[in-house]
């Protein structure tokens, strides 16, 4: 017997290294004299395609092909993948991530094609195997690179890829976003076939989360368009018979099914069992149980001829799932019970799908008496409903449409309500100050005629102080200003106190002053004559000083120009510096950090629109505050929390970077921090917007946003900017 097995072994070794060496050869003959031969070449290709190849055969046949263009050889290294990835899948998700990385370092555009079909095919493995968390991570931070190289199609196709995880992990809400996406980066004039996909994708993640007309609006805009292909249009109708089939309307449901049934294309093997599911869907509502189960049959034989996958990018294929629907109408409950268990196992990472079936099955194992199993499989659900619901949370999904509606200023700081009562405060001080300065005015300019230069100047300053109590008015009606006006509320507290200080020590020189013109004393008069007049030049110099940061608080809050100009780059670091230390202290009296500095006086100024810069680093010193006190909280009484600001040129470019001492950013969650509404804050403390949008206003400076960390040590986020002026 094991002679036998043996020979048999050795002839099927034997055939494999027959087919090979078929391959070489036609590989040696396709590419002659810079020519190719198409026939030969493609002949190859489904050979290697049909191959199950090991290591040694798959360098024999990259060997062969050495010589080739660059676009044919990656054809072919496509179909080795394609081989591979029917045999071992991890072995071809490697392989397919080295190929894709090779693509990228080449920066070919003949190979964008090849490129696009190598992204799109690894996503099947990742999405029927454990490893969607690494499909999750490697798409993400393919994203990120592309993002860097300005490449649409490649962002495009990451967002694509991504929304296809999401939903099989049951995040309909970040599919439907990532989809959206995906659309934004297209050229929908060039790539009318891929807006049609993805139009289909949004459509299909719309009937899933069970919202009928909207996944309606968007297949029938697919039938509208004339360039589709009958491909397209078939899985489109396919799905507009589903969403009928959704909303209990079997008559509309059977007249897009017919429709389906009369087209013979012979299209992959996936898409026709995805319309075997439908069909017998229909017939399960409709009671033709026995049709119903017929065509499930025909649905699992064309699973298992062409190894269709669970998750395929038809969808969910799960013919086990409507046969135990069939069994339940037969109240053949303990048959609908196995298969509901089969199907389970099958799913793996399908997670909506697997809560329907466990709510089915608890349902069952109740209907038929066993209750332990009941209620053992009804933990299950809620277990696994609690993940979905608190991933769902975590994320935070919005819709593609309110990102667009976001204003460009942080969410976080336009939702703070403490502007008002910090503006009541500053109109009150200066309107003070402007009635102590008309009293002084009158005294001055009745008693005093030999002093009209400086009523004139008293004058000047009455009506600065008027303007900026117009400005402080018309403030109180702006959106908050979040945690800049603590800080500003400190920082204009010092010119205010010189100035009552000032005001006092006048009013008691104008007492004085009276009694020597009593005296008939000229000389003492006119001396303190002088003093009053230094006391209201300071008053005037720390007024201006006041009226120079409510205007700059004013230029903060506002959009402002868009235009870039020459600004100061380290003024403007410190500045946010000290207003976000003073705003944390104002809301933590018992907060304490060491702040340190380094400024590079040659980095000089900058072209950048400096209110959109300074947004940036008050989200990132706000942030670092946030780490050092959430590490103090746990560290106790021996942890300095330290903040450090530096800045520094560079050949081209200037550099700032903000570091901390805080718990530092789990490489779990690295390549997700620049995503729009992911957060590590608790629910309420965060909007995910923070760093997002910030990553977009270094970028459209034509900077670099990165950071650098390592846990239960810190983080330092890095700011590279363009130093042109």
């Amino acid at each position: 017997m094991g002679v036998v097995l043996l020979s048999i072994l050795s002839i099927q070794l034997f055939a494999q290294q027959s087919r090979v060496d078929s391959i070489v050869q036609l590989l040696n003959i396709s590419y002659v004299n810079n020519k190719l031969d198409n026939a030969s070449f493609d002949a190859a290709r489904e050979l290697i395609f049909n191959a199950g190849l090991n290591e040694e055969q798959v360098v024999q046949i990259e060997t062969a092909a050495a010589g080739y263009k660059s676009q044919e050889n990656f054809a072919i290294r496509f179909e080795i993948f394609s081989s591979i990835l029917k045999t071992d899948v991890n072995k071809a998700i490697n392989y397919g991530k080295l190929q894709i990385e090779k693509i990228d370092e080449l920066t070919l555009p003949e190979l964008s094609n090849i490129r696009v079909r190598f992204l799109s095919n690894l996503r099947i493995p990742f999405r029927n195997t454990t490893r969607i968390e690494d499909g999750f991570s490697y798409y993400t931070q393919k994203l990120n690179f592309y993002k860097t190289r300005n490449d649409s199609s490649g962002i495009s196709l990451c967002y694509f890829v991504l929304a296809g995880f999401y939903n099989t992990s049951g995040l309909i809400d970040l599919a439907i976003y990532n989809m959206k996406k995906s659309i934004s980066y297209l050229d929908t004039l060039r790539q009318k076939g891929t807006w049609i996909n993805n139009t289909y994708g949004i459509a299909f993640y719309y009937s899933k989360k069970g919202d009928i007309n909207e996944s309606l609006k968007y297949y029938r805009l697919i039938l509208k368009e004339k360039t589709r292909t009958p491909l397209q249009n078939f899985t489109s109708t396919v799905g507009i018979a589903n969403v009928f089939i959704q909303a209990n309307q079997l008559d509309s449901a059977a007249h897009y099914i017919n429709i389906v049934k009369r087209d013979t294309t012979p299209y992959f093997e996936n898409i026709r069992a995805s319309f075997l599911q439908t069909e017998a869907l229909y017939n399960i509502h409709a009671g033709n149980l026995e049709e119903a189960e017929n065509l499930l049959k025909k649905c699992w034989q064309s699973v298992q001829e062409s190894n269709i996958p669970v998750d395929a990018p038809s969808g969910t294929i799960a013919p086990d799932y409507y046969l135990a629907l069939v069994r339940i109408k037969q109240n053949k409950l303990d048959e609908a019970i196995i298969l509901l268990t089969k199907d389970i196992e099958r799913l793996l990472n399908s997670r909506i799908e697997k809560l329907t079936d466990y709510r089915m099955l608890a349902d069952l194992y109740k209907k038929t008496g066993k209750s332990d199993k009941a209620a053992e499989t009804y933990s299950t659900f809620i277990a696994l409903q609690d993940m979905l619901l608190a991933d769902q949370d975590k994320y935070r999904a919005f819709s593609f449409e309110a990102e667009q509606l976001i204003s460009e200023k942080e969410l976080s700081i336009t939702k703070l309500e403490s502007q008002n009562r910090v503006s009541s405060l500053f109109k009150n001080f200066l309107m003070a100050i402007a009635a102590l300065l008309l009293l002084l005015a009158a005294v001055l300019y009745n008693r005093f005629q030999f002093k009209k230069k400086a009523n004139k100047v008293l004058e000047t300053t009455l009506f600065d102080l008027k303007s900026t109590q117009s400005q402080l008015i018309q403030s109180e009606k702006m959106a908050s200003l979040g945690e800049l006006t603590a800080g500003i509320a400190h920082e204009i507290q010092n010119p205010l106190n010189f100035v009552n200080n000032f005001s006092d020590l006048s009013n008691e020189l104008i007492t004085e002053m009276n009694e020597e013109i009593d005296k008939g004393n000229s000389a003492e008069v006119k001396a303190i004559a002088s003093d009053i007049k230094q006391n209201l030049e300071k008053i005037n110099h720390h007024g201006k000083r006041a009226d120079s940061i409510v205007k700059g608080m004013l230029q903060h809050s506002q959009k402002g120009s868009g235009q870039k100009e020459p600004t100061d780059i380290n003024a403007l670091a410190d500045e946010f510096l000290r207003l976000a230390y003073h705003g944390l202290r104002a809301k933590d009296k018992s907060f304490n950090a060491t702040l340190k500095t380094a400024y590079d006086s040659t980095v000089g100024k900058v072209s950048v629109i400096s209110q959109d810069i300074g947004r940036v680093l008050l989200n990132l010193i706000n942030n670092a505050f946030y780490a050092v006190t959430e590490k103090s909280k746990q560290a106790g009484a021996e942890y300095e929390p330290l903040i450090i600001l530096r800045t520094r040129k560079l050949t081209d470019k200037i550099e700032i970077r903000v570091s901390d001492n805080g718990n530092g950013i789990p490489q779990k969650v690295l390549d997700k921090i620049f995503q729009p509404f992911f957060t590590t804050k608790p629910t309420g403390q965060g909007t995910g917007l923070g760093l997002s949008l910030s990553y977009d206003i270094v970028k459209a400076h034509g900077g670099e946003l990165r950071v650098e960390t390592k846990e239960g040590e810190g983080s330092e986020f890095v700011i590279i900017l363009p130093s042109r002026i």
